[in-house]
């Protein structure tokens, strides 16, 4: 037998000097998604990005296509079928603010790598991309063909990967380094829904204004009010009985209050984690005693959108699996403008579901309450068996090179491979790691950049086998 993977390490560490470089090359580009133009569906740095990674991955002896800037293929061996098949994504969200070292300048200090998109993707690409190298450079001659596919949309929906499948068939083994370690087999379904109430203020003691929250995902941290006919006293009375962990500022302004709640933000796929300002903010004007239909109708809501509550209970939702556990539930944006108050909600459902019965749930709990679904999207849980040979090969793999246990996790959220079929993300992080992903200063540490390169050149060899030369 072989004693190739003995020697993995070892030229995953003389490859170092080179991986960085490559890396800083890919940082430089600001690959946010941009406008379309004609020949470049995500705008110019999206592709230009790509281009680059093609670029490396020729010059280190590998066959490359681009595929009309979606996404690019890279080979171990073109003439073959792929039956690996490995997913990354080359866009990164926007740079934002509070960076301490230029986003888009790659800065190692301290033994960490600094720049937007060094964890989200692009510092697991370059690890991919070395760990086929390392086996080439090394002789090895796999019995199949392992293809790396590199997209360009992740961020904005993976329209990229559905372009990818109407051209060509992904391998029926994939993974992404697009997550954590050990394995991520399972990925909860999602719904987003926009909902509607109709009611008017029109009182004297009444409720103006609302608007709260700014993303789906997100329990949201902020909300802001103004009603009237109300004194500032009045108001402390009431907030003081709303026991929702959140705090309450009023400031007068004539015969209007505005009010102030603040909460914690968390990820929608944890909201047990966060305080929610909207529906603190609901409990609080559902507690009012308007003169108009506006007091009532914030009360309905704050019985259906009851603070606290991430399960979904109040509204008919709630649910959980041994596999993938509980639905998770979060009131994430709200607008009332005195004739409308409209909502989003986000919800991540096990795979004891489905987005059907999940919407008939909800419209069964919004009926009562007057409230309307005007949009409504939805993709269904992804599972792939723990007890297939590809995952327990997957996990000898990493308790070989980690030293750790190894098992399978469900998430709330979701990975490059979500809408795949037989796909799992396998690293390119630990749990509980805080890489500032989709922040300001978002890093790796180079340790993680070369143990990457290490896992996922021995996880290959697993997989596609090596050639016994006699």
């Amino acid at each position: 037998m072989s004693n190739i993977k003995f020697k993995i390490p070892k030229t995953i560490e003389d490859l170092t000097g080179d991986m960085i470089e490559d890396l800083s090359a890919l940082i430089r580009i600001p690959s946010v998604r941009g406008e379309a133009e004609e020949g470049y569906p995500f705008g110019k740095e999206p592709a230009r990005a790509l281009e680059k990674m093609l670029e490396l991955a020729k010059r280190l002896g590998f066959s490359v296509r681009n595929v009309d800037n979606y996404v690019g293929i890279i080979d171990f061996y073109p003439k073959r079928e792929p039956t690996l098949g490995i997913l990354c994504h080359l866009d990164v969200v926007p740079e934002g603010n509070g960076w301490h070292t230029p986003p888009y300048e790659m800065t190692l200090k301290d033994g960490n790598l600094y720049g937007r998109g060094v964890i989200d993707d692009k510092g697991p690409a370059i690890s991919v991309l070395y760990a086929m190298f390392a086996l080439k450079k090394l002789g090895v001659n796999l019995k199949e063909n392992v293809r790396f596919i590199v997209g360009t949309d992740e961020e904005c929906g993976s329209s990229d990967l559905a372009y990818y499948m109407k051209k060509e068939k992904l391998p029926t083994r994939l993974f992404t380094p697009d997550g954590s370690y050990p394995i991520i087999n399972l990925e909860k379904g999602q719904v987003r829904i926009t909902f509607e109430k109709k009611f008017t203020s029109t009182g004297t003691k009444t409720i103006k204004n609302v608007v709260g929250g700014t993303v789906t995902n997100a329990v949201p941290e902020m909300c802001e009010a103004t009603v009237s006919g109300f004194s500032i006293p009045e108001l402390k009375a009431v907030s003081s009985k709303v026991d929702t962990e959140t705090t309450f500022e009023f400031t007068a302004n004539g015969d209007d209050v505005r009010i102030v709640c603040t909460g914690k933000s968390a990820h929608a796929s944890q909201p047990e984690t966060g305080k929610n300002a909207v529906t603190s903010m609901l409990k609080l004007l559902g507690s009012l005693d308007t003169d108009d239909a506006t007091g009532k109708s914030f009360k309905d809501m704050s019985e259906v959108f009851v603070y606290g509550e991430t399960d979904g209970t109040s509204l008919g939702v709630k649910m959980s699996d041994d596999k993938s556990g509980a639905l998770t539930f979060v009131h994430s944006i709200n607008k009332y403008d005195g004739e409308k108050y409209t909502g989003r909600i986000d919800i991540r459902f096990p795979i004891c579901s489905n987005t059907k019965e999940v919407r008939e749930k909800l419209e069964t709990a919004f009926k009562p309450v007057e409230i309307e679904i005007s949009e409504f999207t939805g993709v269904e849980p992804h599972y792939v068996d723990e007890n297939s040979d590809f995952i327990q090969t997957l996990l000898r793999v990493y308790e070989d090179v980690s030293g750790r246990k190894g098992s399978c996790i469900a998430i709330g959220g979701g990975t490059y491979v979500h809408e795949t079929e037989g796909g799992v993300a396998f690293g390119g992080e630990f749990i509980g790691d805080d890489n500032h992903m989709h922040g300001a200063d978002e890093k790796m540490s180079l340790d993680l950049f070369k143990f990457n390169a290490r896992m996922y050149a021995e996880a290959i060899l697993a997989l596609c086998g090596e050639v016994e030369l006699n």
